[in-house]
């Protein structure tokens, strides 16, 4: 479908239509393709049915709409449309918001909502948030790709997996070291390829991308509190950090040759964690 044009995509909904309107022999009479008010009536019964069938399945209508009203104005070539999944940045007076702050200024879309005054505002997932932030649509532009990432885990090419994969394999490395274990080549590696690609993706320095996953690690790892890794703050320097509160800043090379220095006692267990998807057209 991602091939068809605006002329295809109408006539795949006048279609529709048309197996929606012999399903009653009472509209035979009407014929949305030549008269607005026949189209507008049998559009109308259509999407009254889709409703009560969402609500039957237990899905929120009103999230299907406004995503489709997304893909709709990205179809229609609106330049200030995004799809769901697509890379976006900040741009205006957000940008120096966010750089003040020390926060990402580019993230994914993930979700779409369009007010009844037709304001169209999108959810956004930034690096190390755990709750999507909603953003006018003025605010947003399009973003570069993530680029292309060679894994063990295979190639990742969007930014929000690279995240997960990051802490998912920083927490593997923590939890090494807590048990007396060496991690695994291939997770030294890839912990430093996925840093370094969100790193460069996102435009900040290696210490504000791990401190900004920290508390993720933090809370797959079972601690409540990220100073519970780090000791007494979180800027204090890297020589002064056991292995463990080295992998929990995502500092593979030092923890690879700490793991072979200490011998201190763990002082934490590990614990597991878990995610959410998107639409695809």
């Amino acid at each position: 479908m991602t091939e068809a044009g605006a002329g295809e995509f109408a006539e795949f909904g006048a279609a529709a239509l048309d197996a929606f309107q012999a399903l009653f022999e009472q509209t035979e009479h009407l014929d949305h393709r030549a008269n607005d008010e026949d189209a507008r009536e049998l559009m109308g019964d259509l999407l009254v049915d889709l409703m009560h069938y969402a609500e039957r399945r237990g899905i929120e209508f009103n999230d299907i709409a406004a995503e489709a009203q997304a893909y709709y104005d990205t179809e229609r070539d609106n330049p200030n449309a995004f799809a769901i999944g697509s890379t976006v940045q900040l741009e205006g007076p957000a940008v120096d918001e966010a750089v003040l702050l020390g926060q990402p200024t580019r993230g994914s879309v993930t979700g779409v909502l369009v007010s009844e005054q037709g304001q169209t505002e999108y959810y956004v997932r930034f690096l190390g948030r755990n709750e999507n932030q909603a953003v006018l649509a003025a605010d947003l532009e399009p973003a570069p790709p993530f680029p292309a990432t060679s894994t063990a885990k295979g190639v990742v090419n969007d930014p929000l997996k690279a995240e997960q994969l990051l802490v998912e394999t920083a927490t593997r490395i923590a939890s090494a070291d807590v048990s007396g274990r060496q991690p695994t080549q291939d997770d030294l590696r890839d912990h430093r390829i996925l840093l370094d690609a969100l790193m460069s993706w996102n435009d900040m320095d290696e210490r504000t991308v791990t401190d900004l996953l920290l508390s993720k690690v933090a809370g797959q790892l079972g601690v409540t509190e990220p100073s519970g890794l780090l000791g007494a703050s979180v800027r204090q320097p890297s020589t002064d950090l056991t292995p463990a509160q080295l992998a929990a800043q995502a500092f593979p090379v030092p923890l690879a040759k700490g793991i072979a220095d200490s011998h201190e006692p763990p002082a934490h267990s590990p614990s597991p964690s878990q995610k959410r998807p998107g639409l695809a057209r």
